[in-house]
Protein backbone atom coordinates (compact mmCIF):
# COMPACT_ATOMS: atom_id res chain seq x y z
CA UNK A 1 0.00 0.00 0.00
CA UNK A 2 2.96 2.47 0.51
CA UNK A 3 4.43 1.93 -2.33
CA UNK A 4 0.57 2.47 -4.17
CA UNK A 5 0.53 5.65 -2.47
CA UNK A 6 4.18 7.30 -3.22
CA UNK A 7 3.17 6.24 -6.70
CA UNK A 8 -0.07 7.82 -6.90
CA UNK A 9 1.74 10.95 -5.40
CA UNK A 10 4.47 10.87 -7.78
CA UNK A 11 1.50 10.71 -10.79
CA UNK A 12 -0.47 13.89 -9.11
CA UNK A 13 2.69 15.81 -8.60
CA UNK A 14 3.27 14.96 -12.12
CA UNK A 15 0.09 16.28 -13.14
CA UNK A 16 0.65 19.42 -11.14
CA UNK A 17 -2.05 18.75 -8.16
CA UNK A 18 -1.53 18.81 -4.59
CA UNK A 19 -1.05 15.19 -2.73
CA UNK A 20 -4.33 15.88 -1.15
CA UNK A 21 -6.24 16.02 -3.94
CA UNK A 22 -8.72 14.31 -6.33
CA UNK A 23 -7.78 11.81 -8.57
CA UNK A 24 -8.19 11.62 -12.03
CA UNK A 25 -6.95 14.48 -12.58
CA UNK A 26 -7.14 14.59 -16.17
CA UNK A 27 -11.00 15.36 -15.86
CA UNK A 28 -10.09 18.66 -15.30
CA UNK A 29 -7.75 19.42 -17.86
CA UNK A 30 -9.83 20.53 -21.19
CA UNK A 31 -9.05 18.90 -24.49
CA UNK A 32 -8.37 21.81 -26.84
CA UNK A 33 -6.21 24.47 -27.61
CA UNK A 34 -8.38 27.16 -28.02
CA UNK A 35 -9.71 26.97 -24.32
CA UNK A 36 -6.52 26.23 -22.70
CA UNK A 37 -5.38 29.04 -24.16
CA UNK A 38 -7.94 31.19 -22.93
CA UNK A 39 -7.10 30.42 -19.08
CA UNK A 40 -9.08 27.02 -18.84
CA UNK A 41 -12.53 28.92 -20.30
CA UNK A 42 -14.99 27.27 -22.51
CA UNK A 43 -18.37 27.11 -20.46
CA UNK A 44 -20.07 29.56 -21.72
CA UNK A 45 -19.66 29.49 -25.90
CA UNK A 46 -18.41 25.97 -26.34
CA UNK A 47 -19.95 23.96 -29.27
CA UNK A 48 -18.79 21.48 -31.72
CA UNK A 49 -16.72 18.42 -30.83
CA UNK A 50 -15.20 20.36 -27.98
CA UNK A 51 -18.47 20.88 -26.14
CA UNK A 52 -18.52 17.27 -25.02
CA UNK A 53 -15.95 18.19 -22.51
CA UNK A 54 -16.52 21.92 -21.30
CA UNK A 55 -20.64 22.22 -22.02
CA UNK A 56 -23.09 19.24 -23.24
CA UNK A 57 -25.55 22.18 -24.03
CA UNK A 58 -23.36 23.10 -26.77
CA UNK A 59 -24.28 20.52 -28.99
CA UNK A 60 -27.62 22.10 -29.19
CA UNK A 61 -26.51 24.98 -31.65
CA UNK A 62 -27.25 24.42 -34.78
CA UNK A 63 -25.94 23.33 -37.78
CA UNK A 64 -22.83 21.59 -35.22
CA UNK A 65 -21.08 18.85 -36.92
CA UNK A 66 -17.53 18.57 -36.43
CA UNK A 67 -14.45 16.32 -35.67
CA UNK A 68 -11.60 16.87 -33.70
CA UNK A 69 -8.39 15.94 -32.57
CA UNK A 70 -5.93 16.80 -30.00
CA UNK A 71 -3.36 16.39 -28.88
CA UNK A 72 -1.09 17.48 -25.24
CA UNK A 73 2.48 17.57 -24.23
CA UNK A 74 2.41 18.04 -20.19
CA UNK A 75 5.17 17.47 -17.28
CA UNK A 76 7.37 14.47 -17.43
CA UNK A 77 6.48 13.28 -21.04
CA UNK A 78 2.57 13.35 -19.66
CA UNK A 79 0.67 13.03 -23.03
CA UNK A 80 -3.04 13.18 -23.85
CA UNK A 81 -4.82 12.14 -26.68
CA UNK A 82 -8.19 13.20 -27.57
CA UNK A 83 -10.71 12.49 -30.40
CA UNK A 84 -14.26 14.26 -30.07
CA UNK A 85 -17.21 14.42 -32.54
CA UNK A 86 -20.42 16.79 -32.81
CA UNK A 87 -23.44 15.54 -35.14
CA UNK A 88 -26.75 17.23 -35.69
CA UNK A 89 -29.88 15.50 -34.99
CA UNK A 90 -32.12 18.30 -36.11
CA UNK A 91 -32.29 21.98 -35.91
CA UNK A 92 -32.73 21.74 -32.22
CA UNK A 93 -31.00 18.56 -31.45
CA UNK A 94 -27.07 17.34 -30.93
CA UNK A 95 -25.12 14.26 -30.10
CA UNK A 96 -21.47 14.17 -29.17
CA UNK A 97 -19.33 11.20 -29.15
CA UNK A 98 -15.71 11.20 -27.80
CA UNK A 99 -12.67 9.41 -26.14
CA UNK A 100 -10.22 11.12 -24.22
CA UNK A 101 -6.44 8.86 -22.92
CA UNK A 102 -4.08 10.11 -20.69
CA UNK A 103 -0.65 8.45 -19.89
CA UNK A 104 2.36 9.43 -17.91
CA UNK A 105 5.12 7.10 -19.63
CA UNK A 106 8.08 5.74 -17.87
CA UNK A 107 8.13 7.74 -13.95
CA UNK A 108 10.39 6.30 -11.18
CA UNK A 109 8.76 3.88 -8.35
CA UNK A 110 10.27 5.10 -4.92
CA UNK A 111 9.40 3.78 -1.20
CA UNK A 112 12.30 5.96 0.59
CA UNK A 113 14.93 8.30 -0.98
CA UNK A 114 18.26 7.46 -2.87
CA UNK A 115 17.74 4.93 -6.14
CA UNK A 116 14.71 4.15 -7.52
CA UNK A 117 13.12 0.65 -7.68
CA UNK A 118 11.84 0.46 -11.13
CA UNK A 119 9.22 1.89 -13.70
CA UNK A 120 5.53 2.56 -13.34
CA UNK A 121 3.53 4.31 -15.85
CA UNK A 122 -0.05 4.99 -15.55
CA UNK A 123 -3.14 5.31 -18.02
CA UNK A 124 -6.27 7.15 -17.49
CA UNK A 125 -9.43 6.94 -19.93
CA UNK A 126 -12.57 8.95 -20.03
CA UNK A 127 -14.91 8.07 -22.78
CA UNK A 128 -18.98 8.74 -23.55
CA UNK A 129 -21.63 10.24 -25.16
CA UNK A 130 -23.29 13.76 -24.74
CA UNK A 131 -26.63 15.13 -25.88
CA UNK A 132 -27.96 18.92 -26.24
CA UNK A 133 -31.28 19.86 -26.78
CA UNK A 134 -32.82 23.81 -27.15
CA UNK A 135 -35.59 25.11 -25.35
CA UNK A 136 -36.37 28.48 -27.20
CA UNK A 137 -33.26 30.33 -26.45
CA UNK A 138 -32.10 28.06 -23.70
CA UNK A 139 -29.65 25.05 -24.63
CA UNK A 140 -29.51 22.32 -22.11
CA UNK A 141 -26.97 19.08 -21.94
CA UNK A 142 -26.06 15.79 -20.29
CA UNK A 143 -22.94 13.21 -20.69
CA UNK A 144 -22.36 10.07 -19.81
CA UNK A 145 -18.78 8.34 -19.49
CA UNK A 146 -17.07 5.29 -18.74
CA UNK A 147 -13.64 6.12 -16.67
CA UNK A 148 -10.72 3.65 -16.47
CA UNK A 149 -7.27 4.10 -14.63
CA UNK A 150 -4.34 2.13 -14.37
CA UNK A 151 -1.84 2.83 -11.90
CA UNK A 152 1.49 0.28 -11.96
CA UNK A 153 -0.78 -3.10 -11.80
CA UNK A 154 -3.79 -1.92 -10.11
CA UNK A 155 -6.98 -0.78 -12.05
CA UNK A 156 -10.72 0.86 -11.48
CA UNK A 157 -13.15 1.30 -13.41
CA UNK A 158 -16.20 3.84 -12.99
CA UNK A 159 -18.95 6.25 -14.36
CA UNK A 160 -19.59 9.65 -14.19
CA UNK A 161 -22.40 12.45 -15.73
CA UNK A 162 -22.08 16.16 -16.56
CA UNK A 163 -25.22 18.63 -16.86
CA UNK A 164 -24.78 21.82 -19.07
CA UNK A 165 -26.81 25.00 -19.61
CA UNK A 166 -26.33 27.71 -22.01
CA UNK A 167 -28.36 31.20 -22.80
CA UNK A 168 -27.71 34.24 -24.82
CA UNK A 169 -28.97 37.85 -24.03
CA UNK A 170 -28.40 40.93 -26.39
CA UNK A 171 -28.80 39.55 -29.63
CA UNK A 172 -25.81 37.01 -28.30
CA UNK A 173 -23.79 40.15 -27.92
CA UNK A 174 -23.82 38.29 -23.89
CA UNK A 175 -23.41 34.29 -23.48
CA UNK A 176 -23.72 32.63 -20.50
CA UNK A 177 -23.27 29.02 -19.52
CA UNK A 178 -23.26 26.12 -16.66
CA UNK A 179 -21.86 23.47 -15.88
CA UNK A 180 -21.45 20.70 -13.25
CA UNK A 181 -19.60 17.91 -13.97
CA UNK A 182 -17.76 14.31 -12.86
CA UNK A 183 -20.95 12.95 -10.30
CA UNK A 184 -20.37 9.41 -10.02
CA UNK A 185 -17.89 7.08 -8.75
CA UNK A 186 -14.88 4.73 -9.28
CA UNK A 187 -14.20 1.09 -8.12
CA UNK A 188 -11.61 0.62 -5.76
CA UNK A 189 -7.92 0.90 -6.86
CA UNK A 190 -6.24 -1.51 -4.36
CA UNK A 191 -7.58 -0.69 -1.61
CA UNK A 192 -9.48 3.06 -2.55
CA UNK A 193 -11.65 4.49 -4.81
CA UNK A 194 -10.58 7.45 -6.40
CA UNK A 195 -12.67 10.64 -5.49
CA UNK A 196 -14.03 12.48 -8.68
CA UNK A 197 -12.91 15.72 -9.12
CA UNK A 198 -16.76 17.23 -8.91
CA UNK A 199 -16.76 20.43 -10.74
CA UNK A 200 -19.19 23.70 -10.75
CA UNK A 201 -18.56 26.19 -13.73
CA UNK A 202 -20.01 29.26 -14.57
CA UNK A 203 -19.34 32.04 -16.53
CA UNK A 204 -19.63 34.72 -19.45
CA UNK A 205 -18.69 36.06 -23.08
CA UNK A 206 -18.78 39.53 -23.97
CA UNK A 207 -17.72 41.00 -27.45
CA UNK A 208 -16.28 44.34 -26.43
CA UNK A 209 -14.83 45.71 -29.84
CA UNK A 210 -15.88 44.82 -33.23
CA UNK A 211 -15.13 46.16 -36.82
CA UNK A 212 -17.12 45.64 -39.71
CA UNK A 213 -16.17 45.85 -43.43
CA UNK A 214 -17.76 48.82 -45.04
CA UNK A 215 -18.54 46.87 -47.86
CA UNK A 216 -20.45 43.75 -46.60
CA UNK A 217 -21.04 44.46 -42.88
CA UNK A 218 -18.70 41.30 -42.14
CA UNK A 219 -16.23 41.39 -39.29
CA UNK A 220 -13.00 43.00 -39.85
CA UNK A 221 -11.68 42.07 -36.13
CA UNK A 222 -13.77 40.62 -33.57
CA UNK A 223 -12.94 40.39 -29.93
CA UNK A 224 -14.04 38.56 -26.95
CA UNK A 225 -13.53 38.61 -23.15
CA UNK A 226 -14.91 35.59 -21.60
CA UNK A 227 -14.72 35.43 -17.33
CA UNK A 228 -15.34 32.09 -15.58
CA UNK A 229 -16.10 30.85 -12.05
CA UNK A 230 -14.77 27.18 -11.16
CA UNK A 231 -15.38 25.05 -7.99
CA UNK A 232 -13.65 21.99 -7.05
CA UNK A 233 -16.01 20.51 -4.43
CA UNK A 234 -13.43 17.83 -3.80
CA UNK A 235 -10.88 20.13 -3.00
CA UNK A 236 -12.91 22.73 -1.93
CA UNK A 237 -10.70 24.96 -4.53
CA UNK A 238 -12.20 28.16 -6.29
CA UNK A 239 -10.41 29.29 -9.33
CA UNK A 240 -11.20 32.52 -11.72
CA UNK A 241 -10.88 32.04 -15.47
CA UNK A 242 -10.13 35.02 -17.95
CA UNK A 243 -9.89 34.97 -21.66
CA UNK A 244 -9.33 37.56 -24.10
CA UNK A 245 -8.90 37.00 -28.01
CA UNK A 246 -8.75 39.15 -31.58
CA UNK A 247 -9.78 37.42 -34.40
CA UNK A 248 -9.29 39.04 -38.11
CA UNK A 249 -11.35 38.72 -41.00
CA UNK A 250 -12.85 35.36 -39.64
CA UNK A 251 -9.95 33.42 -39.95
CA UNK A 252 -6.60 34.30 -37.71
CA UNK A 253 -7.04 34.30 -34.08
CA UNK A 254 -4.84 35.66 -31.26
CA UNK A 255 -5.40 34.22 -27.37
CA UNK A 256 -4.02 35.06 -23.93
CA UNK A 257 -5.68 33.63 -20.68
CA UNK A 258 -5.16 33.40 -16.97
CA UNK A 259 -6.11 30.89 -14.52
CA UNK A 260 -5.91 31.91 -10.97
CA UNK A 261 -4.69 30.03 -7.62
CA UNK A 262 -2.80 27.27 -9.54
CA UNK A 263 0.81 26.09 -8.21
CA UNK A 264 1.48 25.09 -11.64
CA UNK A 265 0.95 27.55 -14.18
CA UNK A 266 -1.21 30.94 -14.22
CA UNK A 267 -1.04 32.63 -17.77
CA UNK A 268 -1.31 30.78 -21.45
CA UNK A 269 -1.31 31.93 -25.03
CA UNK A 270 -2.47 30.24 -28.42
CA UNK A 271 -2.72 30.78 -32.25
CA UNK A 272 -5.89 29.49 -34.15
CA UNK A 273 -6.43 29.71 -37.86
CA UNK A 274 -9.40 28.76 -39.90
CA UNK A 275 -9.49 27.51 -43.59
CA UNK A 276 -12.48 26.85 -44.75
CA UNK A 277 -13.91 23.90 -43.08
CA UNK A 278 -10.80 23.36 -41.32
CA UNK A 279 -9.74 24.43 -37.77
CA UNK A 280 -6.08 24.23 -36.66
CA UNK A 281 -5.20 25.44 -32.77
CA UNK A 282 -2.43 25.64 -31.02
CA UNK A 283 -1.71 26.43 -27.07
CA UNK A 284 1.63 27.18 -24.84
CA UNK A 285 1.46 27.12 -20.78
CA UNK A 286 4.65 28.27 -19.23
CA UNK A 287 5.10 25.52 -15.86
CA UNK A 288 6.93 27.80 -12.60
CA UNK A 289 9.69 27.57 -11.90
CA UNK A 290 10.84 23.69 -11.28
CA UNK A 291 8.51 22.26 -13.64
CA UNK A 292 10.69 22.19 -16.89
CA UNK A 293 9.64 23.51 -20.24
CA UNK A 294 5.73 24.85 -21.39
CA UNK A 295 2.99 22.57 -22.39
CA UNK A 296 1.94 22.88 -25.54
CA UNK A 297 -1.64 21.71 -27.10
CA UNK A 298 -2.17 21.52 -30.81
CA UNK A 299 -6.01 20.72 -32.25
CA UNK A 300 -7.52 20.07 -35.36
CA UNK A 301 -10.91 20.48 -36.14
CA UNK A 302 -12.58 19.58 -39.42
CA UNK A 303 -16.68 20.61 -40.02
CA UNK A 304 -18.37 19.17 -42.66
Amino acid sequence: MKRLALILLVFFLTLGVNAQDSGLSFLRLGPDARSLALGDAGVASSEGAYATYWNPAGLARPGNREVAFSHHIWIADVRTLALQGAFSLGPKTGIGLFVVATGSGDLEARTAPGESDGFFDAQFVSSGLSLGHSFGPIRVGATVKYLSERIFTNSANGYAFDFGLQTSFLEESLLFGATYSNLGKMEELNVVATKLPELFRTGVEIFPFRILMESDGSPLLNTSLMVEYSQNFATEQAQIHVGLSAEVLETVSARLGYLSKDALRSFSAGLGMEISTLVVDYAIIPFEDGFGGPAHIMTVGYSF
